[in-house]
């Protein structure tokens, strides 16, 4: 509750009256200090304006409030000794929701500001809820979405592959037989040819990971740590020589339940991205540690996330990400970079929806990007 009132005896005596009642206040003595209150996203909803103030008047007030972008969040409650039907007439149409003549009963402004309290509580559960609901009409539509892209994507990956191992078996058969019969320089095209179909194959497989993941692929309870250890360990022998890779391990941290023989490929993923948005170089900072969950909403699923996770997050120094872009990096082959890339963030969303895993995408201050790589903790499943 915000009380203004520029009478100081008024104003602590509403004051020690309302806290009998449960409210907690805020008091104000002039019109313009009471605004710089309310101005603010997070001030009291519930307002009680004194008519006549030095500066800025409550009907003033009134008129500022309806004109803020969350007018219909607050009640207003005019106390005024005036009491024409006129002057009623102003301080609605002003905008308050109710009107106090003084000198007034107790038990009246009692039921008047309860009435105004079940309001602003009415009111919040309703944006609440539209909120819940815009969440909810979010992630079926991502659901149904990456459904449709998942059977198109896995039809066409087994198709695809299938053909793949067609080419694959007859130019190798081709080069082991008739490698003696057939000029050097032929030799050459077939192995060429049989590398690019090989990196085809690696592409249809990131496809059918993002479309689903086998039964061969299960998920188990391991520790985390000594697997990013390793991972990171191998990944620093290829990164470029003006990238710099600080690694925080935290102890004691709880298992996880995972596909433990992904997690390298999580890994080279994230830290992948990390290096591409670097283009002048830095340093990446990984940072395995617990993470508790709550009201978050994962940036791949969109899903509100509570509880117990260990966070394995990849902070580079890099170009940050476009809000429009990472509405759309989960999708498979969407990308800003060359043909051919695009399949790594996909994969990594068809993972974690299979290990009821997320993630977390937000800006790093004063620059680049924070990845949230959310596994849950072995004793939550």
């Amino acid at each position: 509750m915000l009380i203004a009132e520029d009478d100081a005896t008024s104003r602590l005596l509403i004051q020690k009256t309302v806290e009998q009642w449960g409210f907690d206040p805020d008091t104000y003595h002039d019109g313009d200090s009471a605004w710089l209150a309310i101005s603010d996203d997070n001030s009291p909803k519930l307002l009680v304006f004194d008519w006549e103030m030095p500066g800025m008047s409550g009907l003033e007030l009134c008129k500022r409030v309806r004109k803020l972008h969350n007018s219909e969040s607050f009640y207003i409650v005019m106390l005024t000794s005036r009491s024409s039907t006129e002057d009623l007439v102003k301080a609605l149409e002003a905008g308050a929701n109710d009107y106090i003549v003084k000198p007034y009963l107790a038990e009246e402004l009692k039921a008047r500001l309860n009435v105004g309290r079940r309001m602003v509580d009415l009111e919040y559960a309703r944006k609440e809820s539209d909120r819940t609901n815009q969440r909810l009409q979010r992630q079926l539509l991502d659901a149904n979405k990456m459904e449709a892209l998942g059977q198109v994507t896995g039809s066409i990956a087994h198709d695809f592959n299938n053909i793949l191992g067609i080419i694959m078996g007859y130019t190798s058969m081709s080069i082991n037989r008739y490698r003696a019969d057939i000029p050097t320089k032929m030799v050459g095209y077939l192995e060429a040819s049989l590398e690019a179909t090989e990196r085809a194959k690696e592409l249809v497989e990131k496809m059918l990971t993002f479309s689903h993941v086998s039964d061969a692929d299960p998920v188990t309870t391991f520790d985390l740590a000594p697997l990013v250890q390793n991972a990171v360990n191998e990944y620093v022998t290829n990164i470029p020589e003006n990238i710099d890779i600080e690694l925080l391990l935290h102890e004691n941290l709880p298992p996880i339940s995972f596909i433990s023989d992904k997690i390298q490929t999580v890994l080279r993923i994230l830290c992948d991205n990390a290096v591409e948005a670097m283009l002048d170089g830095g340093t990446i900072q990984i940072k395995l540690q617990s993470y508790k969950a709550k009201d978050v909403e994962c940036s791949a699923c969109h899903k509100v996330i509570d509880g117990e996770f260990l966070s394995l997050e990849v902070a580079d120094q890099g170009v940050g990400i476009h809000p429009e872009i990472l509405e759309r990096i989960f999708e498979p082959f969407f990308t800003t970079k060359e043909f051919g890339k695009g399949m790594g963030l996909a994969m990594l969303h068809g993972m974690f929806r299979h290990a009821s895993c997320h993630i977390i995408i937000e800006p790093r201050e004063p620059d680049g990007t924070r990845v949230k790589a959310l596994f849950p903790v072995a004793s939550q499943i």
